[in-house]
């Protein structure tokens, strides 16, 4: 990976990790009375808008990464931050699936049932990056430089 693809993939996983706690605190905790009852928080709805439109950029940088760093490091054997990675790869799958299904599905039992899914998975992946890059920064000549991984990738 490049280190302008590198920059991006934090700055995506930034914004739309951001994006979505928040907008998930204002969804279960930021409620405020109001007139009627209990009130969504004004900055839900924009918070939630900021996370779908950023959201797709996560996706497309995720696929950049998985080309760049993901495969080179599985191909050449590399086993520096081997657990970290392949945790943090197998929480894509549920994060992505479920967030998009938030979006389209139609039955409010399911559409719960896919947020819940959607935000823990994605719990886990912020935790899982933050850890895995921890541990990319304390090895000699990892992601911090993009050294090593530029040896590992054919192109």
């Amino acid at each position: 990976m490049t280190r302008w693809e590198r920059w991006c993939l934090h700055l995506a996983a930034l914004l739309t990790g951001a994006t979505g706690l928040l907008y998930g605190w204002l969804r279960y905790f930021g409620q405020r009375p109001g007139e009627f009852g209990l009130e969504p928080n004004p900055l839900q709805a924009v918070l939630q808008h900021l996370h779908v439109l950023t959201a797709p950029l996560m996706v497309f940088i995720l696929g950049v990464w998985v080309r760049g760093h993901v495969l080179p490091m599985w191909r050449g054997g590399r086993l520096n931050g081997r657990m970290s990675g392949v945790f943090l790869v197998s929480t894509l799958v549920p994060m992505v699936l479920a967030g998009y299904a938030v979006q389209v599905v139609v039955d409010p039992n399911w559409r719960t049932a896919f947020a819940w899914i959607h935000g823990m998975a994605s719990l886990v992946f912020l935790v899982a990056y933050g850890a895995h890059l921890g541990a990319s920064l304390r090895i000699p000549g990892t992601a911090a430089t993009g050294r090593q991984e530029a040896s590992l990738n054919p192109s």
